[in-house]
């Protein structure tokens, strides 16, 4: 070692269990420069690199990922019961198809609509005597409550 203890080259480094050029990666991987050279060897602070040292390496892996399963034949085994039940649940009637649940909502808002134009003609013929003014605030109104229903179906 030298005569500073903090400071160690590559060779000492060792001794956190990795060759020299394992240690040389790792540190420029961290972003770590050497603080002081001894002739041509970088020295680095012990202090600042043990952190970096004691790591255990991550393994990067090509692998999928496995959603949380221990083998891909676990959750393969998942996706394929997941299947089933989808089918299950469709043979039983117990789930709505998209385009059916989204032809039900096109119904539903088209009577709202019926419904809307059909209020306001029964309005103004079942109070003849109503000011224009009236029969405009109570079509706002009504258009505003319309709306409320729409945003509700939306969800």
């Amino acid at each position: 070692m030298n005569n500073e203890k903090r400071l160690w080259n590559t060779s000492e480094l060792e001794q956190f269990g990795s060759h020299r050029s394992t240690v040389r990666k790792r540190l420029k991987a961290a972003g770590i420069e050497p603080v002081a050279f001894k002739g041509n060897a970088p020295l680095y602070d012990v202090c600042q690199v043990a952190p970096y040292l004691c790591k255990a390496p991550v393994k990067e892996s090509d692998a999928p990922d496995l959603m949380g399963f221990p083998t891909a034949a676990e959750l393969r085994a998942f996706v394929q019961a997941e299947r089933e039940k989808l089918s299950l649940s469709k043979d039983t009637g117990e789930l709505i198809l998209r385009e059916d649940y989204e032809n039900e909502i096109a119904k539903s808002t088209a009577a709202i609509k019926k419904f809307a134009d059909g209020a306001i003609n029964r309005i103004e013929t079942a109070i003849p005597d109503a000011t224009a003014e009236q029969l405009e605030n109570i079509e706002r109104l009504l258009n505003f409550d319309l709306e409320a229903v729409n945003d509700d179906i939306r969800l």
